[in-house]
């Protein structure tokens, strides 16, 4: 609800353009132990061809903060329960035996996002650059606590607001705006000229 503090990360909603997002993800397999979990709807980073969770909103300026697309999942084989499909990614899975670890990512750079302000957000905001407020991750549920900050005419940030997210309880405004969003021009890796 948009009158509380509830961030749920980035969740994937449609194409730019209006098309639907069809639930479309990209396995990109783990070789590497990750020190940091990483959960549903964290945006994720791509360092040496491996998934990096983001730990800093990202800009223009190529770094391991810059997302190739947004965490969906992890499927692995588990030496205690074999194979299982999680909503996240456990800290130092490989180190405790995990193997076969692949990350379901979206990493589509045209996706329309929601996610939910750090505050109020105004109706004539639509257009606006906002930065992403890095969120630790809840542990309980696997979700992403990430959040998009105030809206700005700042350029070279994380996202640009294309929107509201419209359903009950939910109104530009609110307390805390669920807004849509997109990635900003750069921003996404496979948008950036820089390569990885």
């Amino acid at each position: 609800m948009a009158l509380i503090a509830s961030p749920y990360g980035l969740r994937p909603v449609q194409l730019q353009g209006g098309l639907p997002f069809a639930g479309a993800t990209r396995s990109y397999p783990l070789l590497t132990n990750s020190a940091t979990a990483i959960f549903f709807g964290d945006p994720v980073g791509l360092v040496g061809g491996q998934i990096v969770a983001v730990a800093a909103s990202p800009t223009v300026t190529l770094s391991a903060n810059s997302p190739i697309g947004i965490f969906m999942g992890c499927e692995y084989q588990d030496p205690v329960r074999g194979f299982v499909n999680s909503q996240m990614l456990p800290a130092n899975l490989i180190t405790g035996g995990a193997k076969s670890v692949k990350c379901k990512i979206a990493d589509n750079p045209d996706l329309i996002m929601k996610v939910q302000s750090s505050g109020s957000v105004a109706a004539t905001a639509i257009g606006l650059n906002a930065a992403l407020v890095v969120g630790a991750g809840n542990v309980a549920t696997g979700d992403s606590t990430f959040a998009a900050g105030a809206a700005a005419a700042t350029t070279g940030i994380a996202l640009r607001i294309v929107g509201f997210l419209d359903m009950p309880g939910s109104t530009p405004g609110d307390a805390f705006t669920d807004l849509l969003v997109q990635w900003n021009i750069g921003v996404h890796r496979t948008k950036n000229p820089l390569g990885q």
